[in-house]
């Protein structure tokens, strides 16, 4: 009865919630699942190579593990898997994203559907699919991709308890596990529970005023972070054993040494998070975000988004902040506004959608053809994402003209894309070796940790460098003249230039 009364300014749902699919339903999956077709499609069409951090996550994927350098592992599980069931393709690499997302509009549709009814579970999964971060990110692979999917099924669980369809015990551990599954994806989970416990806190301190029943209780937050914790047990048990190298490059990534206190930082921000949501979604999200008395519902979805945006407005005022740092706001956001849509708002909620839809249909042109056209700025800021392939070229010609197997790049941009490029081949026999060098003996990324140079006498060496100078490594013993240079453009005002050393460690 307290579920009931929780929510009782909304119908509670019968279409997919549990009164059979209906002809809109059926229409929607359709076209839900033929959009994530088209953004399959633009995988494969689209010239654009692998980004750096995709082909990191790529190559961690070829040796198991529970954790590594910069991330939990579930991203790199889930490449590893694609890569190994459709073979040695960027397209395949990227495949998991579109699909994944669609996946987490369904279990927004039903969340939504729970709360207030079937029509706002629609809007739920249209929202979703049509935001312009997932339009961005059904083309690319990252950590945020499993991590929406996973926190959103653990929000359709504490939905499930508060409407009453799931009882507390099995939905809070349900809720905590695929929040576990979530910090595999990303430690940005974390703000999962802290919501969680602030949901608790306010609900605890307003029960004592009113009569009513709280719905989720202490001990339904300690179930919450029993699953979450079991579930997240293997990477957590990895980074104990590895010197919680993960954790450690999270406050890195933090970077709070450098302390700017920008307001501007602040409202950049915020101001990013119109383009991750698109103009009016976000507006609107932002404009009805509070919550009435009694309305335990609310009160989560607030709980759940609101204090994610504001501490990292409150780090980006700090040091500094990614747009897509607050991306787990979006998911109570989307039911959030859903569910507001769903009270005889069509004309403002089918603008909002609309005109995210004509960013995504303008961001699939974009990426199937790999090009702003005419609108390409001297930057381009898909710069990031062409010439590896023609400096793997270079690179490979040199490698067989020497006689080497060994290549030590400049970068780990460069020796991440060099080992996708390289990936089972073989020269004199041997695989090629993509190695770095570690100038200071303090690890701060995957290839310094685990491929750093190390001398090897008599080995023939190809070493990358953007000087004409060889790199500074000791008991090498470099070919005389001129290095040849691998020059690719990038855009129309960079390139990519790096000399191509030959030398052979000293006996």
């Amino acid at each position: 009865m307290a579920a009931a009364s929780a929510t009782s300014d909304y119908p509670r749902g019968n279409g997919t919630g549990g009164g059979g699919w209906t002809g809109a339903d059926r229409a929607l999956l359709l076209g839900l699942v033929a959009f994530a077709a088209l953004r399959t499609a633009s995988l494969v069409f689209s010239p654009l190579e692998l980004g750096v951090d995709e082909a990191q996550y790529w190559l961690w994927s070829t040796g198991f593990d529970f954790g590594y350098y910069t991330k939990p592992p579930l991203t790199s599980w889930i490449i590893g898997l694609s890569h190994s069931l459709f073979g040695h393709h960027e397209w395949a690499v990227r495949l998991p994203a579109p699909w994944l997302h669609l996946a987490t509009s369904l279990v927004l549709w039903r969340a939504a559907d729970w709360l207030a009814g079937p029509a706002a579970g629609r809007i739920a999964a249209m929202i979703w699919m049509t935001l312009p971060s997932i339009a961005l990110g059904s083309f690319v692979i990252s950590t945020d991709t499993p991590l929406l999917l996973c926190w959103s099924a653990g929000v359709l669980a504490l939905v499930g308890v508060l409407t009453g369809r799931l009882r507390e015990r099995r939905g809070m551990l349900l809720a905590g596990g695929a929040f576990g599954a979530a910090m595999l994806a990303k430690y940005a989970a974390i703000y999962g529970l802290a919501g969680l416990a602030l949901f608790v806190l306010a609900t605890s301190v307003l029960s004592r005023d009113t009569e009513r029943q709280k719905v989720i209780g202490w001990r339904g937050l300690g179930l919450f972070a029993l699953g979450m914790v079991a579930v997240a047990s293997p990477n957590i048990l990895w980074n104990l054993a590895n010197e919680l190298t993960t954790v450690r490059h999270l406050g890195d990534n933090a970077n709070l040494d450098l302390r700017s206190y920008s307001l501007a930082g602040s409202i950049g921000f915020l101001a990013a998070q119109f383009a991750t949501a698109g103009p009016v979604v976000f507006a609107l999200m932002f404009g009805i975000l509070r919550t009435r008395r009694g309305d335990d519902a609310g009160l989560l979805l607030l709980c759940l988004s609101a204090p994610v945006i504001l501490v990292i407005m409150v780090q980006a005022f700090l040091s500094e902040a990614n747009a897509n740092w607050g991306l787990t706001a979006m998911p109570a956001l989307v039911l959030w506004l859903a569910r507001w849509m769903a009270q005889a708002r069509p004309v403002i909620g089918r603008l909002a959608i609309g005109i995210n839809l004509g960013l995504c249909a303008l961001l699939l042109a974009v990426t199937t053809a790999g090009s702003l056209g005419p609108v390409t700025p001297d930057s381009d800021p898909f710069r990031r994402l062409r010439g590896w392939q023609a400096l793997a070229a270079d690179t490979g010609a040199a490698l067989e003209a020497h006689g080497a197997a060994t290549v030590i790049a400049d970068r780990r941009a460069t020796a991440s894309l060099l080992s996708w490029h390289f990936h089972d081949r073989r020269i004199g026999g041997k695989p090629v070796t993509v190695l770095v060098i570690d100038a200071d003996g303090r690890p701060t990324n995957h290839f310094e940790q685990n491929l750093a140079w190390q001398p090897v006498a008599g080995r023939r060496i190809v070493a990358l460098d953007g000087r004409k100078a060889p790199p500074e490594m000791t008991g090498v013993d470099w070919q005389a003249g001129t290095p040849p240079l691998s020059s690719t453009a990038i855009s129309r005002n960079r390139s990519r230039d790096l000399y191509i050393h030959k030398g052979v460690e000293g006996e």
